[in-house]
């Protein structure tokens, strides 16, 4: 603006000089047509006003002429004297009306309104006057004949030319008058044309220079302005944080995403400094990158900064970011500032996380699945000869003990065996509806029985049950329990917490929107290192002397086959808290059934399928002891021939016991389609060391009315068979059992 106003004053004084006369000029001649315009501004309003009022006189001379004219004869007609009284109110009025015209226009009145005229006024008064006495002596027929005569139209004629007369003269006078006020506006618009003009000419030169030096202006200024909105309208279109800097890293921009990730709006950022602003650290170490921004100056289009950066925003909130600047140049190639781009990649990286200890867990399954089938086969062998052996001794005697204290250790290790399941891919927990607040309650009393540590439990009032395997929740319970327990040598207290939750949907939880049980196990250890913490959840990981890292990567691996969510938070020298979604039921919760110490025994034929010989006869022998008589099949297509060889003789199984997978030979489930075909009524009970199963957590579907998970005792087996037979579709598992 000051190099434009400078031009202007040095290369166009002639021309504004031209401008500054004709302007005074100009002025004069406003001044001298002021008066003048304002005299004849004021004769305008008094010719209106002037041939208003006479227009108005002339009409109503002529309009009460006609009512006196009319007054008089209806007086005459009606002989009614209230036309008289009319007429007398009226005259007054035409008097009146004659003398305003005398007024306004003298010189018209005496020259139209002529002794003639006067004289037919005066005639026709005195004819009315005399119509009117004839009314009040009873003569109305007189009376009409007088108005009505020839003598009275004449003088009335007389009268009304002369009015017509008078009132065309008053209009040629205002024409006259109207003509003379049209010449001289004539006048005064020469006068007025001329003024504009010369203020025109005194412009028009100084106008072209000026007008082109503001279009050479609004073009600069519009195409900075287009500049400024496509960049305003890119960086608000990026899906990424953008921020600009000067050389010596004071904040001049940002854009949206920018405001939303750093917390700070632009006005407020704008000549801070870049590390005010912009908090950044190593996720590792957690210690801030020094002189960050000389990394920028450095050679090179586009400087990436090294992975694993949070961004802290204004309050406090950490994001993983990730992020790379560039030098901003001049037209000279030098460099005048930093562009730094970023985005939040917190969700992704947690993505990616969940997707590769998803791809450990399977990748680890599929080995374990295989080694726990065939360890749950030989523990089978184990446990069901101790329970043989149990039940030939006396259970007073020291080899009951012994053989007690055995089966015990078997069950642990059959535990271990349910962890290793628990990582098989495409298995499905043994469900039933369960009191959750009964769950915690038992299982951290049973947990830190013994402990140093205190413990409280805080469950919300009607807190919903949930649709899971007890003993696989319990064992991720006990595990949180004790791992809570360890982080505390020197004693403490673990909170142990449950409430109702309804989840929106959201991707952080990674959960479908619904009702859940939220469990939180919180305690006061020494808490968890961050380096650790991702890596809390994986196979064999493990901080601990003595662990063997598979108790959290086996409650990880429960909880998601339940549909639910585990995640964990802990900072070193504050405590840990596990936090744990499980899908809520509506459904109510089976009475619990109590098992006795000494199998029950029964009554009824069972037929038993299985191909591993072994387990077979000792299977055989179990039910033997237990008052069953057996058969045996080692495949699917033998068992299917002995059903119906036995019910056609007469001689009906009351139970069938099928193992699910026979390699090389039909298996349990096909088994059973066909036996359904043939029998609709038949009760099988599915029996496998592969619990992962998908029959084996929803076995009603498939047609079982059962299921006795492998290892399993005698009195397990008994109470099934008990049940099984004694009653139609009894959802009791291997599990209820255990629970009890």
């Amino acid at each position: 603006m000051s190099g434009i106003s400078r031009s202007l004053s040095s290369k166009h004084s002639k021309p504004m000089k031209l401008l500054s006369l004709g302007l005074g000029l100009g002025v004069l001649l406003l001044a001298a047509l002021g008066p003048v315009v304002w005299s004849m501004y004021d004769s305008l309003s008094r010719m209106g006003n002037h041939e208003l009022t006479l227009q108005r006189l002339a009409g109503s001379v002529a309009h009460l002429n006609e009512l006196l004219t009319m007054y008089a004869r209806l007086a005459a007609a009606t002989g009614d004297p209230k036309w008289e009284t009319n007429y007398q109110a009226v005259e007054p009025q035409l008097d009146n009306a004659l003398l305003g015209i005398a007024v306004e226009a003298r010189a018209e009145y005496d020259k139209n309104y002529a002794s003639q005229t006067k004289l037919a006024y005066t005639k026709l008064l005195e004819m009315e006057s005399v119509a009117f006495a004839l009314v009040r002596r009873g003569r109305q027929k007189q009376a009409v004949d007088l108005l009505f005569s020839r003598e009275y139209d004449k003088q009335k004629a007389l009268y009304s030319n002369g009015i017509r007369q008078m009132t065309e003269a008053v209009q040629t006078r205002i024409a006259d008058e109207i003509l003379l006020f049209r010449r001289r506006i004539l006048l005064i618009g020469i006068l007025g044309v001329a003024t504009v003009t010369i203020l025109l000419i005194a412009w028009l030169g100084v106008s072209i220079v000026i007008n082109r030096h503001l279009e050479l202006r609004r073009e600069a200024e519009d195409a900075l302005a287009e500049e400024k909105e496509r960049l305003s309208v890119t960086l608000r279109s990026i899906g990424e944080g953008v921020i600009t800097t000067d050389l010596s890293g004071k904040v001049i921009l940002m854009n949206r995403v920018a405001e939303e990730l750093t917390g700070w709006l632009q006005e407020d950022a704008v000549g801070r400094n870049l590390e005010e602003v912009f908090v950044i650290m190593d996720e590792k170490t957690r210690q801030r990158p020094l002189n960050f921004l000389n990394r920028f100056f450095e050679s090179g289009p586009i400087r990436v900064l090294p992975g694993h950066t949070i961004l802290t925003s204004k309050d406090g909130t950490e994001l993983l970011i990730s992020d790379r600047g560039t030098p901003i140049r001049d037209k000279s190639s030098n460099i005048v500032g930093i562009a730094l781009v970023f985005r939040d990649i917190t969700e992704q990286e947690h993505v990616l996380k969940e997707a590769l200890k998803a791809d450990k867990l399977e990748s680890i399954g599929i080995l374990a699945g295989g080694i726990a089938h065939d360890f749950n086969n030989i523990l089978t062998a184990v446990l069901g000869n101790i329970s043989l052996a149990k039940m030939d001794v006396d259970q007073r005697s020291n080899i009951y003990d012994r053989l007690a204290e055995a089966e015990w250790a078997s069950m642990r290790a059959k535990d271990l065996t349910q962890q290793l399941l628990t990582f098989s891919k495409g298995g499905a927990p043994i469900k039933k509806t369960t009191s959750m607040e009964t769950l915690l309650t038992d299982w951290v009393c049973f947990a830190l029985r013994g402990s140093n540590v205190k413990w409280r439990l805080q469950i919300q009032d009607d807190l919903w049950h949930a649709e899971i395997d007890e003993g696989q929740v319990s064992q991720v319970i006990h595990n949180l329990i004790i791992n809570a327990d360890q982080a505390m040598p020197d004693g403490g207290t673990i909170l142990v917490s449950a409430e109702n939750y309804i989840h929106k949907e959201s991707n952080l939880l990674h959960l479908a929107s619904g009702k859940y049980v939220k469990i939180s196990v919180l305690d006061e250890g020494v808490g968890i290192s961050p380096e650790h913490l991702e890596k809390i959840f994986d196979p064999y990981f493990t901080t601990k002397a003595t662990g063997t890292g598979m108790g959290l990567a086996s409650s990880y691996a429960v909880i998601k086959r339940h549909s639910g969510h585990i995640q964990v938070d802990s900072k070193v020298g504050s405590g840990t808290e596990f936090l744990v979604f499980l899908p809520a039921s509506e459904k109510c919760i089976a009475p619990r059934r109590q098992l006795q110490g000494i199998p029950e025994k029964g009554t009824g034929r069972v037929l038993l399928m299985d191909d591993e010989p072994l387990i077979r006869d000792l299977a055989a022998e179990l039910l033997t002891c237990l008052g069953y008589n057996v058969l045996t099949s080692k495949d699917g297509g033998e068992a299917i021939d002995l059903y119906k060889e036995s019910k056609d003789r007469g001689e009906p199984f009351d139970a069938v016991i099928m193992d699910l997978t026979i390699p090389g030979g039909m298996g349990g489930k096909e088994a059973l389609e066909k036996l359904r075909e043939f029998d609709p009524e038949i009760k099988a009970i599915v029996s496998s060391g592969y619990c992962n199963d998908p029959i084996m957590g929803d076995f009603q579907k498939y047609g079982f009315n059962a299921v006795l998970a492998k290892p399993y005792s005698a009195a397990e087996m008994s109470e099934i068979l008990r049940a099984t037979i004694g009653s139609e579709n009894v959802e009791l598992t291997k599990q209820a059992v255990l629970a009890d």
